[in-house]
This record gives structure tokens, sequence and C-alpha cells, in this order.
């Protein structure tokens, strides 16, 4: 039995198949465009499922979704998706109608945190916590293991739990989020207050393929011994540390999963992340905690494909 996963892009929408081990079979792409509204995207949808179809065709038995945004897991609609400008935008219902495959939606980063339980973490511990650290911040969280909605189907916003009163502005609107200080976004602005000569620092450090001030540039800086670069990691690993201090004290996690574009600089970040855990009076879940850094930029795709199975296999 196999299961479609689809990623839900600002700029691509990815899809992939998958059986009940992980393991991947095929995967398609194709251009979101937002601009051209909901109903073409989703008639797109469908066609490229369909594809997929044709090619496996009874052994799909699932469609799982992610969507960057406010997801009612429930009555699948995407309720807000800021990187798309779409707001209560009905997606499982159409989608099911189409296909005929029984469809589940989620928001990405809890696709990703179930891609972490069972991909990466093979199911070995019941509550997880993932963290995805791109542009924005994240987070998804198996407890008992099932994933985690509360209330409303908004539950893990840990971007935007407040670690510096009246700090910096996040792009929500609000001041000191998480996402405000270790959002790639966030990063690089600050490195843009520290580092004079922003053209002269790319020729040296960026990646010869990409000339571009991003935080692949200031990892590369870091390696190479600038002293601003690290000083700009170890900051981020600090706010880290602050932010997820918090989570792990409400949560508990056996294994915190971090995932995304920034986790990639976690020789730099990580020493003063664990410093923060470390100082932590009420130690006792952070001696037990592991953390775990993905290199795997698929797990959102994955993990929606095996959480579709999972749910239309009880």
């Amino acid at each position: 039995m196999l299961g479609i996963g689809i990623d839900i892009g600002g700029t691509n929408t990815k899809l992939v198949v998958v059986n009940r081990a992980g393991k991947l079979l095929a995967q398609e792409r194709f251009k979101t465009e937002a601009v051209k509204g909901p109903a073409s995207f989703i008639k797109r949808l469908g066609a490229a499922v369909e594809a997929l179809r044709r090619d496996y065709g009874r052994q799909l038995v699932s469609v799982g979704i992610g969507a960057a945004g406010d997801v009612d897991p429930d009555s699948g609609v995407l309720r807000f998706a800021p990187n798309l400008g779409w707001r209560n935008v009905k997606i499982v219902g159409p989608l099911e109608k189409m296909t005929g495959l029984p469809c589940a939606m989620e928001n990405d980063a809890n696709m990703a945190a179930w891609g972490a339980y069972e991909i990466e973490l093979k199911k070995k511990y019941d509550n997880v916590l993932a963290l995805t650290l791109g542009t924005g911040i994240g987070s998804g969280m198996i407890l008992g293991g099932k994933l985690y909605h509360g209330a409303t189907g908004t539950a893990g916003e840990a971007g935007h739990v407040k670690i510096e009163p009246g700090g910096r502005l996040c792009g929500c609107g609000g001041k000191g989020c998480l996402e405000a200080y270790c959002g790639s976004r966030a990063i690089m602005a600050r490195a843009r207050e520290l580092i004079k000569g922003e053209a002269d620092f790319i020729k040296k450090f960026a990646d010869a393929d990409r000339q571009r001030f991003n935080t692949i540039c200031l990892t590369n800086a870091a390696e190479a011994g600038n002293a601003a670069a690290r000083r700009i990691w170890a900051e981020t690993g600090r706010y880290l540390g602050m932010g997820l201090a918090g989570l792990i004290l409400v949560l508990n996690p056996g294994c915190v999963v971090l995932t995304g574009g920034v986790s990639r600089a976690r020789k730099w970040f990580l020493p003063a992340m664990r410093r923060v855990l470390g100082d932590q009076q009420i130690n006792t879940p952070f001696r037990r905690v592991k953390i775990k850094i993905s290199d795997d930029a698929d797990l959102g795709s994955h993990g929606a494909a095996l959480f579709g199975l999972e749910r239309a296999l009880k």
C-alpha cells in the first residue's frame, strides 16, 4: 500500500509517493502560482494526483497534505496561508471528490514532526517536539504517540513564543517572538547590523554558485573564523535555547528534532543553545531529552504521506 504526500509551498508544490516503510518511489512538483487563485491550484493538484494514480493504480490508498499556515485538520480547510495570500480555502473536500482518495491535511510543521517521528526516530519516542528552522519557525508535537492539535488545531506556534518582551518586530506583528531572533530572515537582519561591507563579505564567504548574503554565507564565514559571524550564531543559539527551554519544561519531550535550513549551522549555534538548556534550575527534563538534527529536506512531504497512510489504514 502506497501513500501520496503533498507539500504546498509558496513557490512550488511537491508530491511524493512512499510505501509504508517510508521508501520514496516517485516525486513530482509544479508551480503553486498562488496568484491564479485556489480554484486553479486545486484543479492542477487533482490532475497531478491523477497522473500518479495512472502509474500506481490501486496501490495508492491515501493522500496527506502539509501546508504552511493556519490549518483546520478536522474540516480540511486552510484558514490562512500568509505565503499564499489565501483565506478559508477548502482543500480536502474538493481533492477527495476529484480523486476518490481519502485525504488528511495538517500544518506543514506538523507533517515534518510526523516525518521525524516515523522516519528519523522509528517511533522510538512517544513524545517528540520538532522545530522547523527556516525563514520562519514552526513546530509540531507528537504526544503519547499522537499528533497534538490543541483546542483549535493551531497548537505548535512555537515561533511566536515571546522570548524578549518588547523586543524585535516579528512578521506576525508582535514583538520579541522567537522567530524574530532565530528565523533566517531575522538572523540576516542582525548580520547586516554587525557586518560592514556586505559586497566584500559575499565575495569572500558565499558559495561560488550562489553569491548571496544568506545563512550559508554566514556559516561559511564562521567556519573561516570570522568573529562577527560566530557572534551572530552564538546569539542565535542563546535565543533558541531560551525558547526551547520553555517548551521542554511544558512538554517534557523525549526527543527534540531540529530541521530546516538554519539547522545546517548546528556547529555554531548548538553550544550556546545547550548552555542555556544546561543552566535551567529544574533540570530533570533537560538531562534526559535527546536533541537530534535532521538533514532530510523532504521530511514534511514524506511525513505527510505516512500520516495519510496512518489515517487511512486505521
